[in-house]
Order: C-alpha cells, then sequence, then structure tokens
C-alpha cells in the first residue's frame, strides 16, 4: 500500500438530519444532487481528487495544503452566493476541514491513517461558512495567499497531543494579505481572534464575569437572609457552607442551561467542552472544582497567567474553556 504527504478535507452539510427530516426522497435526492453540482466544480478546479462520499460529506484529497485551503473559501463563498436570496430550509450550509500529513493510499484510491482521523475530529468543531485547518496545514501552506487566525489547542478524543487549531479570516480577502504581515495572530494579542465566536476569551473578560456573578450572587444570598443591603457582605457568606452551596448551584444550574453564567453572558462569553467546542457535560463537577481554585488564596484562578491555554484549575480538571459567544 502506497503513502503520501496529502492534505485531507473533510466537507459536512450543517443540519443535513434536521433540515431533511421532514423532506420527500425527492426533495433529500435534489438537495444532494445541488451540493454537488456547487462544490464538485470547486474541488476539480483547485485539483483536488475526490476520494468518496459519506452520506453529505465529502472525503477529498489534495497535493498542496495552499490549494486546499483556498478551495475550501471558494467554497463557502460559492455557496454564500447560492444562500444569499433563499429560504432557510433551501440553504446548503457546510462546515469545512482541513489536515495534512502522511496517509495511507488503498489501492481504489480510499486514504486511511491519523491525518484522516483528526481531520474528522476537526471538521466536528467547525462552523458553518468557516474553514477551519491544523497547523500542520499552516506550517506547510503559503500564509501570503490566506489571511488566518489561530483559534488555538484542540484535544481531540483518541488524539494525545493537543493539536493548534487556525480559521481563513474571510474578513480579508484571499491573496490581500499585506507583505510583511504575519498571517495567523496568538489569541492572546490577535484583536480579530479575540472577538471572533469561538475564540479563547481574554483574562480580562472572564475576570469581569466573575466580578459580575458576585455581586448577582450578592444581591440573592442577601434577599435570602431578608436584607437587601447586606449585598455587599458577600464575601463574609461565602466563607459558610451553606453559602458556598449557594454559590455551586448558581454557577452550575446556569451553565447546565445556558452555557454561560449572568456574568457571562453579559460579558458576551460561554463554556464549551475544550476537546470538541461544543456544550460541556461536567458543569456540576466545575463549579465544585471552582470553589477549590479559589481556596488557596485564589491561586487556581491565578494558574491562568501561567497555562499555556490559560485555564484555571477547575477549567483543568473539568476539559472546559471559556470562549467569545
Amino acid at each position: 500500500m502506497e503513502t503520501r504527504n496529502l492534505a485531507i478535507m473533510l466537507t459536512d452539510i450543517k443540519g443535513f438530519t434536521s433540515k431533511t427530516a421532514g423532506f420527500s426522497r425527492a426533495q433529500t435526492q435534489e438537495l444532494l444532487s445541488r451540493h454537488r453540482e456547487l462544490v464538485l466544480p470547486v474541488i476539480e478546479k483547485f485539483r483536488g481528487r475526490l476520494v468518496k462520499t459519506i452520506g453529505d460529506a465529502f472525503l477529498v484529497a489534495f497535493d498542496s495544503p495552499t490549494d486546499a485551503v483556498i478551495c475550501g473559501v471558494e467554497i463557502q463563498n460559492v455557496l454564500k452566493a447560492h444562500n444569499a436570496e433563499r429560504a432557510q430550509q433551501d440553504r446548503i450550509e457546510i462546515r469545512i476541514a482541513i489536515n495534512s500529513g502522511e496517509v495511507a493510499v488503498h489501492d481504489d484510491g480510499d486514504v486511511y491513517g491519523d491525518p484522516v482521523n483528526i481531520t474528522s475530529r476537526l471538521e466536528s468543531i467547525a462552523e458553518a461558512g468557516e474553514v477551519f485547518f491544523t497547523e500542520a496545514v499552516y506550517l506547510a501552506m503559503n500564509k501570503r495567499e490566506v489571511p488566518s487566525s489561530e483559534i488555538g489547542y484542540r484535544q481531540f478524543k483518541g488524539v494525545p497531543e493537543k493539536i493548534k487549531v487556525f480559521r481563513v479570516l474571510r474578513e480579508v480577502p484571499v491573496g490581500s494579505q499585506p507583505p510583511g504581515e504575519e498571517a495567523a495572530a496568538e489569541p492572546r494579542t490577535s484583536l480579530a481572534a479575540a472577538a471572533a465566536p469561538g475564540a479563547p476569551a481574554g483574562i480580562r473578560p472572564r475576570a469581569l464575569s466573575l466580578l459580575l456573578d458576585l455581586l448577582i450572587a450578592a444581591v440573592a444570598a442577601a434577599l435570602l437572609h431578608g436584607n437587601f443591603l447586606a449585598a455587599p457582605l458577600m464575601p463574609l457568606y461565602i466563607v459558610s457552607p451553606g453559602h458556598l452551596l449557594l454559590w455551586v448551584l448558581y454557577i452550575s444550574i446556569f451553565l447546565k442551561r445556558k452555557g454561560a453564567t449572568p456574568g457571562m453572558m453579559i460579558m458576551k462569553l460561554k463554556l464549551v467542552d475544550a476537546s470538541t467546542g461544543l456544550q460541556p457535560k461536567r458543569t456540576f463537577w466545575r463549579s465544585v472544582m471552582g470553589v477549590v481554585s479559589a481556596a488557596p488564596l485564589g491561586l487556581g484562578y491565578l494558574w491562568a497567567f501561567w497555562e499555556k491555554d490559560a485555564l484555571t484549575w477547575h477549567d483543568l480538571v473539568a476539559g472546559t474553556r471559556i470562549v467569545r459567544a
């Protein structure tokens, strides 16, 4: 079996199952046919090879990582134009993920290996209308042709190392990267990345959201004590087991139901699973560990200043992170 170094692209229609749940077989086939008519010519234009279709998904191989990323951008542009004047049910919105590496090429043309598996994991967290790609692609592609922004490290199931993820900055036209400028920006210093939905939240907005939650919880505790004027004394209440439990419930209930506390919603933040980018499941455990983080003079919170992804103890334990909503 031959091995080759290829860029692997995986595309997937957003909400395909729910979209077609009320469709007849003819309507579903029409949607898939239209999808192929729009996407396949772009893939051919950039010398991509369709390896196989997996339901509504396309697995595509490219010799050039740069061609793969530019192809992804062009596909999204074609679909954006297609969707412009169509009803929601007729729109085709897809997620695109790209990875690069050495793969095994079977006699029938199918490809196997870790690069393919990582592409599949990346596609699961990609956003509709966007092009996500790994550091392997970023390092190999022509950075002057594709403006990009670093999203940050993600831990994928079954992959031992964290993978650094990037996305195409579609606010900047492809091919218009000014000479001498860096294509990728660190999340702590990039204004574009910091403002992007799903980008890691900075330490400052997270700190402000925590202060807002303390204030809101203070008012709630004061009302429970029948003394609204006691709200400023909330820090004194928190030392009691009853108020610690109230704080844990306050945090965990909002995170479970809304994905964000009131303070986080005000600051336009949300909590996600660090590996998938989806709604986290361990919210109560994270809330309990948040108390532990605060116990030793707030060391668990201050840990974010030293941790490479700016994560607190309770985020590290629960496998979560706070991002821009």
